[in-house]
């Protein structure tokens, strides 16, 4: 890791620990934030970060999925494919 990104530990609601790397200005930031915290905007806080944890995580899913199914459909236009059917005859010389 390097020295320009900061470990900040945010505790959520189900007593998870997420380790949030920022830069050194949002690590400052977020002390500044969350240094006279009343109980109720903690809270507040903690559901938003839960929030944006959350879509984070979906946002990254979505982009694995659609990386991969993009290069199944290149795999799929790169194997030649031929519909069943009757053969063609051979014809008899004679």
């Amino acid at each position: 890791m390097s020295d320009r990104y900061k470990k900040n530990l945010i505790e959520l609601s189900d007593k998870k620990t997420v380790a949030v790397y920022a830069t050194r200005k949002i690590s400052t930031a977020l002390e500044t934030v969350t240094e006279d915290l009343t109980l109720y905007q903690g809270v507040k806080l903690v559901q938003l970060l839960e929030a944006m944890y959350e879509q984070g995580k979906k946002d990254g899913a979505k982009t694995a999925f659609d990386a991969l199914n993009e290069k199944i459909k290149e795999a799929e236009k790169a194997i030649p494919h031929r519909n069943p059917g009757k053969p063609k005859g051979k014809k008899l010389s004679g």
